[in-house]
């Protein structure tokens, strides 16, 4: 597996080298353990936990050079609980190769809420992204509990679209909670704005947890040919295929 950006992958551009299948990381909540910032070196950069997610990923990104490194971080209106810092950890994240992302203001029940207080917190999470590392986040939404949990609930629209106090947001993409590998963006299937994501927990290899998820797909995972530019496909799986402007190669 190499990692890719969920942003390029929504978009379609997997650029993986060949035999290898893309993988995106996620985190949700802006939890100090996916980056907790101990203080300030003599420059004032932050210093990261080297067991802290992040950490855990410059490490392995020193040792493995040749790999891309990346993640999206999914913040609250506490962006990463550490107010001192919280700052100058978005700014650190952007330009480092990870992305960062709304995940409402007070982590939201969407379903169970009303139509103002959910464009109210997507709102600001947004506005506080654009105040501090402006035009540099992604515009996607991982949906807090995967609520709601159909497309038709009356305030899905929100999450997509609204204006709010006079300024409008747009979402490019909604994360649900999700249990499977998603399908290949290339799929006619493949819905960008109710995307299923895998959970990263073990539970001896039953209901969907990451080894289950894995074992499934030993026998039907996307892998890269390598080129950005092509799609390779089973000549009887040509019907399921979007249009598109690469080359299509069947076998």
């Amino acid at each position: 597996y190499r990692m890719i950006r969920l942003s390029d992958y929504i978009e379609g551009n997997i650029d993986v080298e060949y035999s290898k299948s893309p993988i995106i990381l996620t985190f949700d909540d802006g939890n100090d353990n996916n980056i907790l910032v101990t203080g300030l070196d003599e420059d004032g950069n932050i210093i990261i936990d080297p067991n802290s997610a992040v950490g855990i990923l410059e490490d392995f990104k020193k040792k493995h050079p040749d790999m891309n490194v990346t993640a999206t971080f999914f913040v609250n209106g506490g962006i990463f609980n550490q107010p001192e810092y919280n700052d100058k950890i978005l700014k650190w994240l952007v330009d480092n190769g990870y992305d960062v992302g709304n995940h409402t203001e007070t982590h939201l029940d969407i379903k169970s809420s009303s139509a103002e207080r959910v464009q109210k917190e997507i709102a600001y999470v947004y506005d506080e992204l654009e105040k501090i590392i402006p035009g540099k986040y992604v515009n996607i939404i991982a949906l807090p509990f995967g609520s709601p949990y159909t497309k038709d609930h009356s305030n899905f629209k929100y999450v997509l679209s609204s204006t709010y106090n006079g300024k409008t947001y747009d979402t490019t993409a909604a994360l649900r909670v999700g249990w499977e590998a998603e399908l290949s963006p290339f799929n006619k299937e493949f819905d960008k704005t109710f995307l299923k994501r895998c959970r990263a927990y073990d539970n001896n290899g039953v209901d969907f947890d990451i080894k289950m998820n894995f074992k499934l797909l030993e026998n039907k995972k996307y892998i890269s040919d390598g080129n950005i530019d092509t799609i390779v496909i089973k000549e009887e799986d040509l019907d399921s295929l979007i249009t598109t402007d690469k080359k299509v190669i069947t076998y």
